[in-house]
């Protein structure tokens, strides 16, 4: 072989291996796109109470906005698994929760009342599963504080995603501002009235004349007790103490209540009562303002609505299904304030899954073995739990 042909046969060795290098490279890119899916068989599982099934159905709808999004999930998809519980059977709530944790979720979300909330924090903080908890109560009543332990250690794996309850602040400064000094507080049957012991006992300490009455499933019965067992002079006197009146109830029990104390005309015009419950929507309001005579004062959580109605299904680069964003959708109107909060969740997890990939933090899952002697926690738990934490994107909320 002549020195003039050697060049032309190193170039061609050279093309050669920068073929075969782009080929290997290409087919080890999709390999790890491949893996990173596969990462992502089981992505998280949620508890629900019985009677969230609104939550679910948000729940369902934010998944199928994610995974339509490829600015947030790219080569990724969110998979889920959901169950339904009695709320006030924490053991039914673990089973399940850790039935969940055997199929290899990296979060569990729970929509649920305090009876189980505080069962299924253990059950994470032992597992070492990120746990983002959204209180619920029962029947669109009020919420009371859950009273969940919370701690400077390493191991609590529990965020609480809605604020807390802030009604013996918000009672008291509006009972102020009207300069009450004698009111009635009707709360009903499934209300936990040391919900609003605070308020109470500062309240006293004021000197107001306060009075407590619990409203039964049956109202009719309720009122016509009243009037068989009444004389007139204590009817009237108790038509008096109805002029100021402070409702702690869910609104379908508001609603019937203000119905039958209008009809049997145990209120007059010169009333004021005032209706504290986060679950209220336009509807709600709608309704009992018609239901009602004399004044109304309703306190109700509701959040910023972009004014530019272009940007109201936006958030920074996410579309928002419309019937949760547009005020005029039947679905929106009749929206649940943890149906909001869900979505928001399920949006910080889908960023924190997508920001450990990027990042190339990936802890796979391992075979969880829950309430067993042998059960080890998930390593990658902590880590999971900090990066959702640090989580910066536009939400609901």
């Amino acid at each position: 072989m002549s020195d003039n042909e050697q060049p032309g046969i190193r170039k061609s060795v050279r093309r050669l291996r920068d073929r075969i290098n782009k080929m290997f490279g290409n087919l080890s890119q999709n390999a790890n796109k491949m893996k990173m899916q596969a990462y992502i068989a089981k992505y998280k599982g949620a508890v629900f109470d019985e009677s969230a099934k609104k939550d679910d159905e948000v729940f369902r709808m934010a998944v199928t906005d994610l995974n339509l999004n490829e600015d947030i999930l790219q080569t990724e998809k969110v998979t889920f698994s959901v169950t339904f519980v009695d709320g006030n059977n924490p053991f039914q709530a673990v089973q399940e929760a850790c039935e969940l944790m055997n199929q290899g979720i990296l979060a569990l979300v729970s929509s649920i009342g305090c009876a189980s909330a505080g069962s299924l924090q253990s059950l994470a903080d032992a597992m070492h599963i990120p746990h983002l908890f959204i209180q619920r109560s029962t029947a669109r009543t009020p919420r009371s504080g859950c009273g969940l332990k919370r701690n400077n250690r390493i191991d609590d794996y529990t965020l609480s995603v809605r604020p807390p309850v802030y009604l013996n602040d918000v009672i008291l400064r509006v009972v102020s501002e009207f300069a009450w000094q004698k009111f009635i507080i009707f709360y009903d049957n499934n209300y936990d009235i040391r919900g609003i012991q605070e308020f109470l006992d500062r309240v006293s300490q004021q000197g107001m004349d306060v009075a407590l009455q619990k409203v039964e499933n049956n109202i009719n019965k309720m009122i016509t007790g009243l009037f068989s067992s009444m004389r007139i002079e204590e009817l009237n006197r108790y038509r008096d103490t109805l002029r100021r009146a402070i409702l702690v109830m869910s609104p379908t029990t508001a609603k019937a209540f203000i119905t039958e104390v209008v009809e049997t005309n145990l209120v007059a015009f010169d009333c004021h009562w005032i209706i504290i419950n986060e679950e209220i929507n336009d509807l709600d309001v709608q309704e009992l303002v018609r239901r009602s005579i004399g004044r109304l004062t309703i306190i109700r959580q509701t959040f910023p609505v972009p004014q530019n109605a272009s940007q109201r299904c936006f958030r920074g680069n996410h579309r928002i299904s419309t019937s949760l964003c547009d005020p005029k959708d039947p679905f929106s109107q009749n929206m649940e304030i943890s149906n909001q909060y869900i979505y928001d969740t399920v949006l910080l997890l889908a960023n924190a899954f997508h920001k450990k990939l990027e990042d190339r933090k990936w802890h796979s899952m391992a075979s969880l073995t829950c309430i067993k002697k042998t059960s080890k926690p998930w390593q990658g738990g902590r880590s999971m739990l900090d990066t959702v934490k640090k989580g910066k994107q536009s939400l609901i909320v």
